[in-house]
C-alpha cells in the first residue's frame, strides 16, 4: 500500500502510524505549502499543557511547493527550538537516548523547508524503526505536484490514505484502503494527557515500546 503526504515538521502520532501501515510513502514536498499546517511546524508537551515550536519562513510563500518554501533567517531559532525539547523532555525515560541524534539535526543549517521537515520525518521513522519505504515526490520521474501525479509515477500498489483525506483527495483511486487512526492515551513527562503531540513524545517516554503503542489505533477499512 502506497500513502501519500506532505511532510510534517517532528511529524504528529498519526502520521506516523500511517508510515506503520503503508508499505511505500511519499513524502509529498511538491505539493503545495500551507500556512497554520503542520508542514512548519509541531507541538510538544509542557507543563501547562503544549506548546507550537514553528519553523520561520520568509513571508509570500503561501500555495507555492513545500519544496521551494525557503526558511527566514532568524538568530537563534533552531537553539530554541532545541530548548523546548531539552527542558520539557530532559526528564522523560529514554530523552538521554536519542538526544545525540536531535541535537544534531538541529545544529545543521537549513535553507528549505522541505529539506528539513523530510529529515524530520526520516529521524522519526528511523528512531520508531517503521516498515515503510521513504520516497520524496520531488526524485520521482517528472516531480509530480498533485496525487494522480504520483500514483502515476509509482504505478503499483492501492492507495493508504487517511479518512480526513480519503473523500475528496483519492475518490477513485483504485484499490483505495481508508486509513484510521484512534489515539492512543499513555504516560507523557507531566500530570495528565494531551493528544497530537509530535511523535518524539511517546519514543522520548517510552523508548523500544513506543512503536506497539504507536500501532494500537491503527484500523484499515477497503
Amino acid at each position: 500500500m502506497i500513502a501519500v503526504r506532505p511532510p510534517e515538521y517532528y511529524p504528529r502520532l498519526e502520521y506516523a502510524a500511517l508510515m506503520t501501515a503503508a508499505e511505500r510513502f511519499v513524502l509529498a514536498d511538491t505539493f503545495q505549502y500551507s500556512r497554520q499546517s503542520f508542514q512548519n511546524r509541531t507541538r510538544v508537551r509542557n507543563p501547562q499543557g503544549w506548546q507550537w515550536v514553528s519553523v520561520p519562513l520568509k513571508g509570500g510563500q503561501h500555495g507555492q511547493p513545500i519544496c521551494q518554501a525557503r526558511i527566514r533567517h532568524v538568530e537563534g531559532w533552531r537553539r530554541k527550538h532545541w530548548r523546548a525539547f531539552y527542558y520539557n523532555y530532559r526528564a522523560a525515560p529514554f530523552f538521554a537516548f536519542y538526544e545525540p541524534e536531535l541535537a544534531a539535526l538541529l545544529e545543521r543549517t537549513w535553507t528549505h523547508l522541505a529539506d528539513l521537515t523530510c529529515a524530520t520525518v526520516e529521524l522519526v521513522h528511523r528512531l520508531l524503526a517503521l516498515p515503510a519505504v521513504l520516497v520524496r515526490a520531488s526524485d520521482l520521474p517528472g516531480r509530480p505536484a498533485d496525487l494522480p501525479g504520483v500514483l502515476a509515477a509509482l504505478n503499483d500498489g492501492p492507495l493508504l490514505a487517511p479518512e480526513d483525506a480519503a473523500p475528496h483527495d483519492a475518490p477513485a483511486a483504485p484499490g483505495l484502503r481508508v486509513f484510521h487512526y484512534d489515539h492512543p492515551r499513555y504516560r507523557q513527562t507531566f500530570d495528565g494527557f494531551e493528544p497530537g503531540m509530535t511523535a518524539l513524545d511517546l519514543l522520548f517516554n517510552y523508548g523500544p515500546e513506543a512503536r506497539s503503542i504507536l500501532r494500537q489505533g491503527i484500523r484499515v477499512e477497503a
